[in-house]
């Protein structure tokens, strides 16, 4: 990116069509895509900004946070927003001294008395250089810019919580400043899918697993149980990036050509410092995906494919610092903490992420649905301890727990109000003998299966289908 001022205008003058006129919408090829799609979803993940905060919006690529950011600025214009006081900078592959002279230093459309500017400053995390320092002397030095409503992008979770450090006590003194937008969760997938046939009522929160609120909730979506089971099916196989969605509804396969996006995702940009043929890296994800539901021993992984414990553990960081891998550590016997130097459970964020080595090469086996199901039970619970408590950015709050007869329980948590939650996606009535474990731990338990429910024993494990279960707790 040129620093040249002149430049650095036109690019502005460009970037911004919404200072020219109303007709920016349909000419955006990005909403007008949106537009044409059998989906029609808006995350909400950058809704209620207040005035003067600097927010930041996490999520993998090819997400839609670029979307998000056009859906937004759209909002703030339907709302009587000036439309010259909205400027969006997609600024990857930018260096940081650049961002100080696009803020500094560049010419923009004139502020009238009393107005501030919205900034959406896209994939900032990709940007070269000290960035978050530029922006801290900006926040710090720039008169204007300090009052103005900032929203910084990015894909990079180790990049963008370093610089959520760096820019303690500039960001304003609003609530929900971290944004996170994610592959679509069930509860949105379904009522999607479904077209609205949905079960009706609010989401249940994190800790009211076991009350007799969750209690009428489950009994009353009895009658959506088949759909809501198909559609979990559905939602094993498609997963929740848009694309695949409004491809779902439109009657087709996962295009091919976001196979091939989310293949550009990992293999040239999340791997791109990877080292590995492009196959190895295809093996590694195979195997990785291969230990969902176990503890992930990374030597025993390396040596299936011929490379280092060290070198796997890069990959898996690579992996989560794209959001596209999460932790679930051991808990500590007798903290909500991790368990020192115990092995984590390693899990994909979406389906197509955890098939993706199978539906690039249909040679590559598939993944069984009962590992699926399990990981999106993890990410429904996580999505919804998120929901709840916006600043846990990090995996330290969902567990899994191991017995003292070295059984484990896959999900326990503090804000699970004393339940533990484990996926077994059985269709059959052996399953009382399937929640033995979770029934001799210290935890009221519930049981994920297919499509069986059973929440007569207020003493032991509810029974609760995956499809409804996700639908009461997700997002």
């Amino acid at each position: 990116m040129a620093t040249s001022i002149g430049l650095l205008a036109q690019e502005l003058s460009n970037g911004n069509p919404w200072w020219r006129g109303t007709q920016w919408v349909e000419r955006d090829p990005d909403l007008s895509e949106v537009a044409q799609a059998p989906l029609s979803y808006e995350s909400g993940c950058l809704s209620g900004l207040e005035a003067g905060n600097l927010y930041i919006l996490r999520g993998p690529r090819r997400v839609g946070k670029t979307v998000a950011v056009k859906q937004t600025i759209r909002r703030l214009l339907d709302d009587g927003v000036r439309a010259t006081r909205i400027i969006r900078v997609a600024v990857d592959g930018w260096d940081a001294k650049t961002l100080r002279t696009l803020v500094s230093n560049s010419t923009l459309p004139v502020l009238r008395e009393g107005e501030t500017r919205f900034w959406f400053l896209d994939e900032v995390s990709a940007v070269s250089g000290d960035w978050a320092q530029q922006l801290k002397w900006l926040r710090d030095n720039d008169e204007q810019f300090r009052k103005d409503t900032v929203v910084l992008t990015g894909s990079n979770a180790r990049a963008l919580t370093e610089a959520a450090g760096v820019l303690a006590g500039r960001r304003g003194r609003g609530s929900h400043l971290d944004r996170m937008l994610l592959p679509m969760g069930f509860r949105t997938f379904a009522t999607t899918i479904l077209r609205g046939d949905v079960p009706p009522g609010n989401h249940l929160s994190a800790g009211a697993l076991r009350t007799h609120e969750a209690r009428e909730r489950f009994e009353g979506s009895i009658p959506w149980l088949d759909g809501l089971t198909k559609a979990w099916e559905q939602y094993l196989l498609y997963g929740g990036f848009p694309r695949s969605v409004s491809a779902l509804l439109d009657g087709q396969p996962v295009p091919a050509s976001f196979i091939g996006d989310l293949f550009d995702v990992v293999s040239a940009d999340v791997f791109k410092n990877s080292q590995l043929p492009s196959a190895t890296e295809m093996a590694l994800l195979e195997r990785l995906w291969k230990s969902i539901s176990s503890p992930a021993n990374l030597t025993s992984i390396g040596e299936d494919v011929g490379i280092s414990n060290q070198v796997v553990t890069r990959h898996v960081e690579y992996l989560r610092d794209a959001f596209l891998l999460w932790a679930c550590p051991q808990r500590h016997d007798s903290r909500w903490l991790p368990r020192p130097k115990a092995q984590n459970k390693l899990y994909a964020v979406d389906p197509l992420v955890a098939r993706l080595p199978h539906l690039r090469n249909p040679a590559r086996p598939d993944l069984d649905p009962t590992l699926l199901a399990e990981m999106q039970i993890g990410m429904a619970i996580r999505r919804r301890a998120l929901a709840d408590r916006p600043l846990a950015g990090n995996d330290d709050f969902l567990f899994y727990s191991r017995t003292p007869a070295r059984k484990e329980i896959d999900f326990v948590s503090a804000d699970l109000g004393g339940v533990a939650v484990e996926g077994k996606y059985t269709d059959r009535g052996s399953w009382k003998s399937e929640a033995a474990t979770v029934n001799a731990s210290e935890w009221d338990g519930i049981l994920i299966t297919r499509n069986v429910l059973d929440i007569s024993d207020p003493h032991a494990a509810w029974a609760v289908p995956a499809g409804i279960f996700a639908y009461c707790l997700d997002v």
